[in-house]
């Protein structure tokens, strides 16, 4: 059996399992998903009432409706929430369990974000058709290079944001609790990545951040494609810039996971 052949037999059975998982607790999929969205919402409210109509920079009415209904649908696909969960699995043991599996831990977590991801995608984008004829604030470009970098842009970003908070969640090989990490460095992101306000409308000391820190291509730069604020060789150099984080993030996880394991001991689990 080919590699591929078998990752595709792995990933269907772990896929199948989250997908039944989901259905059945169908509540708290709702609830986690309209958590995610009220955010997005009230800030752009805030920012709303701020412009009070006009125009702050170069963003009007129109802009800030399309910027934070990008950064809705942006955030959800680049969600991941593996961080806690490595953390739970380390610290009561029960990471001994998937070790023994035949698949890696690793397909294990990758499996149950995919078939999340998947679902609220399909979700928002049924969603964002539906408005489309509604109101020209969610008519977008549907050039077919912009549509590309979009997709590249998004897909990049969903890779980098997980293996970012995998990687955190790992640090739990040498801790015993990694969420208070975790948690700051979400507080540094909402600022970090464009959440709060668009990243042509905060200080020069902010935007300097997106040279050496991955929030801003994680969240800011798919949403700045989406809106068109982009264009010409920015686009492709922020591109790079992504797959570069994606190799850095892939050579930390593997150099975590090797000395971590090395580290590993539970009982129970």
């Amino acid at each position: 059996m080919s590699n591929l052949s078998k990752l595709w037999r792995i990933y269907s059975r772990w896929m199948k399992i989250h997908w039944a998982i989901l259905l059945e607790y169908r509540g708290d999929t709702f609830f986690y998903m309209m958590g995610g969205f009220i955010s997005p919402i009230v800030t752009l409210a805030v920012w709303m009432s701020v412009s009070g109509g006009g125009t702050i920079g170069s963003y009007d009415t129109r802009d800030f409706i399309l910027y934070f209904l990008s950064i809705m649908f942006v955030s959800r696909l680049t969600a991941s929430w593996d961080a806690w969960e490595i953390e739970v699995h380390l610290r009561e043991g029960t990471l001994s369990g998937f070790l023994l599996r035949p698949s890696s831990y690793l397909h294990y977590r990758l499996a149950e974000n995919l078939v999340y991801k998947l679902f609220y995608g399909v979700v928002m984008l049924i969603a964002w058709a539906i408005a489309w004829p509604l109101t020209e604030a969610v008519q977008i470009s549907l050039e077919p290079l912009h549509l590309l970098t979009i997709v590249l842009a998004i897909l990049l970003a969903c890779a980098t944001r997980y293996l970012f908070y995998y990687n955190l969640g790992m640090l739990g090989f040498w801790t015993t609790r990694t969420g208070a990490i975790v948690g700051l460095v979400e507080a540094i992101s909402m600022f970090l990545s464009g959440r709060i306000a668009p990243y042509a409308l905060l200080p020069d000391w902010v935007k300097a951040s997106q040279s050496y820190t991955p929030f801003y291509w994680n969240l800011g730069f798919p949403v700045d494609l989406m809106t068109v604020k982009l264009s010409g060789p920015a686009v492709w150099q922020g591109l790079g810039i992504q797959v570069l984080w994606l190799v850095l993030f892939i050579a930390a996880y593997q150099l975590l996971w090797r000395r971590g394991l090395r580290k590993y001991s539970a009982v129970g689990g």
